[in-house]
């Protein structure tokens, strides 16, 4: 998985305002880029309706890879024939299940060349996970905008 053909998901655990229609459309444009590798956390509504959105697109692209990176080895997957592959990064178990959901959020963004987000305040993980994806020079491209 090269990082420049690869994005992420960064967005509340909560979706308010954001549809499957604008998540598709940023996703077809990364695409026609050359964005082949969608890393999701897992965690929210925004990431499964991004898994979702990229499961189904995958119906007419096969270049698409869905990936689930989990903090971990507890984690609770609800569709997992949304993924192409589950990934628990090597190291992990080290961490408190709290300390590896940060640890996850920064993984997925020092592996990701773009961010499609949807992050409304400034506080919570997303929030964080948003401020460190700009930090490492991440593409941002904003669903709330």
């Amino acid at each position: 998985m090269q990082k420049e053909h690869t994005a992420v998901f960064i967005g509340h655990r909560e979706l308010f305002g954001v549809d499957a229609a604008a998540v598709e459309t940023e996703i077809k444009k990364l695409l026609a880029s050359g964005v082949t590798h969608f890393l999701n956390g897992g965690m929210g509504r925004f990431d499964w309706l991004c898994a979702q959105t990229v499961f189904s697109l995958k119906k007419t692209d096969k270049r698409i890879q869905n990936i689930l990176v989990i903090p971990y080895l507890s984690f609770h997957i609800e569709e997992r024939e949304y993924f192409d592959a589950i990934l628990y990064p090597e190291g992990f178990e080290r961490y408190h299940f709290k300390e590896a959901i940060i640890k996850r959020n920064e993984y997925l963004v020092h592996h990701a060349a773009y961010a499609i987000c949807y992050v409304t305040h400034s506080w919570g993980g997303a929030a964080q996970t948003l401020r460190k994806a700009k930090q490492c020079g991440v593409q941002i491209i904003h669903l709330n905008r």
